[in-house]
């Protein structure tokens, strides 16, 4: 089971997301989080409830934190040289 996240973008929603759904991924597979770059953007540049600092990949990071059964992919994150999805490929491990 493989789950992408992408819908509202703020680091407390996308945590929340992570928390509700990780488990139901199995191990080997992946939960994509689409739109990390926003974090390298500058500050305000989206018009959005999300920034820099409020974004799916601060959440990501905070997860990776607390579990232990995921971590970013770093092959295939390299293969996407073009991409919204900045080390948002967690891979189940455990």
């Amino acid at each position: 089971v493989m789950v992408i996240l992408d819908s509202l973008h703020t680091h407390d929603h996308v945590l929340k997301e992570l928390k509700l759904y990780s488990p139901m991924v199995t191990k080997g597979s992946y939960v994509i989080l689409p739109d990390t770059f926003i974090e390298f953007y500058p500050p305000g540049f989206f018009d959005r409830p999300w920034d820099v600092g409020n974004n799916p990949h601060t959440a990501m990071e905070e997860f990776l934190r607390i579990s232990k059964n995921f971590s970013i992919d770093k092959e295939l994150s390299a293969k996407a040289s073009i991409t919204e999805t900045m080390d948002g490929y967690l891979r189940r491990i455990i």
